[in-house]
């Protein structure tokens, strides 16, 4: 028996064609699951290199937030912008003190002497009896100002102590003025006479300039020196607003202020007898 195939060819095609064609498809075929799946790799290469915390619109879930910088980066630091609490209290008025001086609603003890109280500060009471706390305004300005130069003496004792940080400007000259007064305390340097401050009278202030951030005035006051004879003297004030409320700027490392006679100068006159 013959065993030759007697399957009729189409006409005109070799007998290779068959494989030929046969082996074209699986190349392709081969060339497409290769793409595909490169394809499949590159793309989860990249997810995997994007940060996780981000998610596509289309992933999201329907209603879900957007995300927000506060909570991506982090919560948001925010500084206060007062010291005291009883400042929210004070007046915002910005009208100007340098001709026409402000109303007193009552001049309280304090320090040595007696110090000035109004809806412009000063709102804190310090154990010292010091008075800080005021309005980020002229009026504020001055009220502290007529404070701190008779009030202010952190080397009386401990408990004053801590009004050097709560109403001096930070910087080297606070840190002098610390260590005079713990030397005074420690009683290894001698005090000023306090009794001077008490007979100190305000009888009115020179506003030499304000510009929001910083402030200066002349405060001018009577008093009788040792000899029971009147004079005029003047005391230079500057401050600084810093963080949250007006802050005396020493005038050195050894003084809070500068004191002068008075030399005539025109002033508004303002204080406990006016």
């Amino acid at each position: 028996m013959s065993t030759q195939d007697t399957t009729d060819r189409p006409t005109g095609r070799p007998a290779w064609f068959g494989a030929a064609v046969m082996l074209l498809v699986l190349v392709v075929v081969g060339l497409a699951a290769w793409g595909i799946r490169t394809f499949f790799l590159d793309n989860n290469a990249d997810d995997s290199a994007a940060p996780t915390s981000t998610t596509s619109p289309a992933s999201q879930a329907p209603g879900a937030a957007e995300p927000t910088p506060s909570t991506t980066q982090g919560p948001a630091v925010v500084e206060a912008d007062t010291a005291w609490d009883c400042q929210a209290d004070l007046s915002d008025d910005e009208t100007s003190v340098g001709d026409t001086a402000p109303v007193v609603e009552e001049w309280v003890a304090a320090g040595y002497n007696v110090v000035p109280f109004s809806e412009f500060g000063g709102c804190q009471k310090q154990p010292s009896t010091l008075r800080v706390g005021y309005s980020h305004t002229e009026a504020g300005a001055l009220m502290a100002a007529a404070t701190y130069v008779v009030a202010l003496d952190p080397s009386v004792s401990e408990e004053a102590a801590p009004d050097l940080e709560a109403a001096v400007a930070d910087g080297p000259n606070r840190v002098l003025l610390g260590e005079r007064a713990q030397r005074i305390r420690d009683g290894i340097e001698q005090s000023e006479d306090p009794t001077a401050i008490t007979r100190l009278n305000l009888i009115g202030y020179i506003q030499n300039n304000y510009d929001g951030d910083t402030a200066s005035y002349l405060l001018v006051y009577s008093a009788a020196d040792s000899n029971g004879v009147d004079q005029t003297l003047v005391a230079q004030v500057d401050l600084v607003w810093e963080d949250g409320d007006w802050k005396l700027d020493p005038a050195s490392g050894n003084d809070f202020n500068t004191w002068a006679r008075y030399q005539g100068q025109p002033y508004i006159e303002w204080g406990p007898r006016s």
